[in-house]
């Protein structure tokens, strides 16, 4: 997404589809905040807001890190519990 608007002049179709793609994914997995990033991201695609498509692309940043952090996290912890004889239940 950050390469296709730094092209000029910007292809906002292939931003969009770009974000389509992470709204999905983020969606399947259960992140909502990513999710609904996306989906004001979409709406600056289609207005073709270069600005509004920088700050969401900012904003999808920092929420994908804080993501990541929190993920590492659990796997973290349910390394430890694991490590300790515990177990972590399996989702179906």
């Amino acid at each position: 997404m950050a390469s296709a608007l730094e092209r000029s002049p910007v292809d906002f179709k292939q931003v969009d589809a770009d974000v389509h793609q992470l709204k999905g994914s983020s969606s399947s997995i259960g992140a909502t905040r990513v999710k609904n990033l996306c989906i004001t991201f979409r709406s600056f695609c289609e207005a073709q807001s270069y600005e509004g498509c920088l700050i969401c692309l900012q904003q999808v940043k920092n929420e994908c890190a804080s993501l990541k952090d929190k993920l590492q996290n659990l796997f973290r912890m349910e390394q430890q519990i694991v490590g300790a004889g515990g177990s972590v239940p399996l989702m179906d």
